[in-house]
């Protein structure tokens, strides 16, 4: 199932993650995290919206979608 981004509107897509390991060559990987407070709206950004493409989802705050994900996992998208 392909998980559609909320701020781009559904534009953009969710790429799978896979590794392929190289014995000959070193591999770094750095992880980084982006938590909004509680009190944060997530919706699709306002240039990526118009009347030609209005917004797939609604405004959302951050502490009641980490909610929704706790409870649903990847099938928080029915509930956006």
């Amino acid at each position: 199932m392909d998980k559609k981004n909320i701020i781009s509107n559904g534009r953009l897509i969710g790429a799978e993650h896979r590794v392929v390991t190289n014995s000959g060559t070193a591999r770094t990987t750095v992880a980084y995290f982006i938590r909004p407070t509680k009190e944060s709206i997530i919706e699709p950004a306002k240039p990526l919206t118009c009347s030609g493409a209005p917004p797939i989802y609604k405004p959302i705050a951050f502490d009641d979608f980490l909610r929704i994900f706790m409870t649903k996992g990847p099938d928080i998208e029915t509930f956006l």
